[in-house]
């Protein structure tokens, strides 16, 4: 297994280069709207470290769906698979390599936002405001980072499924909001039939639930139907699949 030729090939691209430098202006330019106008709309006239971590995970709720199935599903796409395994003939650890390439990529990435929403926080509250509230970044580890993994595993599934970059980010990007869009209608209608539907895919809420430790067995559901079952098969269809 070698996640760093994976990483440097990956890196080495100009389209990784120009996807990561416009993630990084994406992550500063959503910083700089959460901390430094925060206590600005707030009544309080504070900046709370949380709030404005939400506001970098709408950068990230897309950013991290592009690399993850870039670099699992992106070599599939355009071929040069075939040469890969050439060079390298053990493909499930090619396939570990690549996921976990993915996962320090992204994990450098969620790292950067942190340390930016710190920033944004302390120079938003402290130089522009009432103050910085930095109470709540329990809560952000407890039920902002769960989010973001869960979008990295559903991203990797589909990646490593699907086999193709166009559909893969499809499903990843778009599934998630249809799911959130109908767990909202649920709520307008009340069907408790259609509610508990939608909550055995809801993997966000399922992943909020698990960092908050308030989540049950129900929770586990989503995991398995959305991560689980897709990247077992995909690891298989990675195995057999056909190259050429």
């Amino acid at each position: 297994m070698r996640p760093d030729i994976d990483l440097r090939s990956y890196l080495d691209t100009r389209g990784a280069r120009i996807l990561l430098t416009l993630s990084v202006l994406a992550l500063l330019a959503f910083a700089a709207l959460g901390g430094l106008i925060q206590p600005a709309v707030m009544p309080q006239g504070t900046a709370d470290v949380e709030f404005t971590f939400v506001v970098l995970g709408l950068p990230l709720s897309l950013i991290i769906p592009v690399i993850a199935v870039m670099m699992t599903a992106g070599e599939w796409s355009d071929r040069s698979i075939q040469n890969t395994f050439l060079q390298r003939p053990g493909r499930l650890a090619v396939l570990a390599s690549k996921v976990l390439a993915a996962t320090v990529v992204v994990a450098v990435l969620v790292g950067v936002a942190i340390g930016l929403a710190a920033a944004a926080t302390w120079i938003g509250g402290e130089l522009m405001g009432e103050g910085a509230v930095f109470s709540s970044f329990e809560s952000l580890l407890a039920t902002q980072l769960p989010v973001l993994a869960a979008t990295l595993l559903f991203s990797l599934a589909m990646g490593l499924l699907l086999q193709s970059t166009v559909i893969s980010l499809v499903i990843a990007i778009g599934l998630p909001f249809v799911i959130s869009t109908a767990g909202v209608l649920t709520m307008t209608f009340g069907s408790e039939l259609i509610s508990d539907i939608v909550r055995a895919v809801d993997l966000t809420a399922a992943a909020t639930a698990l960092g908050t430790g308030t989540a049950g067995a129900f929770e586990l559901l989503p995991l398995a139907l959305l991560v689980l079952l897709p990247a077992a098969w995909g690891i298989r269809r990675w195995s057999l699949r056909e190259v050429g």
